[in-house]
């Protein structure tokens, strides 16, 4: 069942059902019920509606989909169709991010929620995202497909390191804070390349994945690209050069929506593959009943 509309029809038959299944999917409903709430309180108390708290809102969304990742490794017990090099990228990020934000506001929105929210949400993504590599690596290893899980990722942290120093904005106006955050930005640009080869060249399962997930990962990351398309003119240098850093912002942005475009395109894929495997598999029995 691929139809996304079908698959909501069969997820709330499952919570009418009752069983195994209904605990689960009432959770998934009480996370996006808390993330509404959260989400009109901290609109209402916590900022100006200025246009730059959607990048505020991208990190929110980000938080909520390693919540519901981690809820259904629970759920399954299992994280076949995980790539930890991708979940141990993303640790990397939101650590490298957290080392800027947490201490200047160059690259924080203007808006009222990047005076904490923002940096809340990057921490629990944090936290999170550490639970799900502690269940990949130990919790839940016998079910880790770590022959599928081969990227060679980490060969580009060097030059990821590199471009950050070359290529970071001015806003923090400390090159230390300046490097960490592009070099966040540049780990982020490549971090669902394993989760990619996995699904796409090596084929592994998409059990432990979920839609819910996907989503999140590219609703996030267009947030983030919008933000930026937006604010990038701020990174040109005071002298009228080429903004470099600006356009190579836009440019990693724009690399960051397009893979999770594709991640999310090919999971379907995977998963319409799947489900017509099962459909192969349950006509053949009937056949032979």
């Amino acid at each position: 069942m691929s139809n996304p509309i079908l698959r909501m029809i069969d997820f709330f038959d499952e919570i009418a059902a009752g069983g195994e299944r209904k605990a689960a999917n009432l959770t998934v409903l009480a996370s996006y019920a808390l993330a509404l709430l959260v989400m009109g309180v901290v609109a209402k108390e916590f900022s100006d509606r200025d246009f730059s708290a959607v990048l505020t809102a991208g990190s929110g969304v980000q938080c909520l989909g390693f919540f519901l990742l981690l809820h259904k490794v629970k759920v399954q017990g299992s994280v076949a169709g995980l790539s930890a090099k991708t979940l141990e990228m993303y640790a990397l990020v939101l650590a490298f991010r957290l080392c800027s934000t947490l201490f200047k506001n160059g690259y924080l929105p203007v808006d009222r929620s990047g005076d904490f929210v923002y940096q809340v949400c990057d921490a629990a993504s944090l936290m999170l995202v550490l639970q799900l590599v502690y269940c990949v690596r130990v919790k839940h290893a016998d079910t880790y497909q770590s022959d599928f899980d081969s990227l060679p990722i980490y060969r580009a942290l060097p030059g990821c390191m590199a471009l950050g120093i070359a290529f970071h904005g001015p806003l923090n106006h400390a090159p230390f804070f300046d490097s960490v955050w592009t070099i966040a930005m540049n780990i982020d640009m490549i971090a669902m390349l394993p989760q990619l080869s996995m699904l796409v060249l090596k084929g592994g399962e998409v059990e432990a994945l979920t839609s819910n997930y996907i989503a999140a990962v590219f609703v996030s990351r267009c947030c983030a690209a919008s933000f930026w398309c937006w604010g990038y003119e701020e990174m040109a240098p005071k002298d009228g050069s080429t903004n470099f850093a600006g356009y190579w912002c836009l440019v990693a942005h724009g690399m960051s929506v397009l893979l999770s475009a594709d991640f999310m395109y090919h999971y379907w894929e995977a998963k319409s593959r799947a489900c017509g495997s099962k459909a192969v598999v349950l006509s053949s029995a009937e056949a032979c009943v």
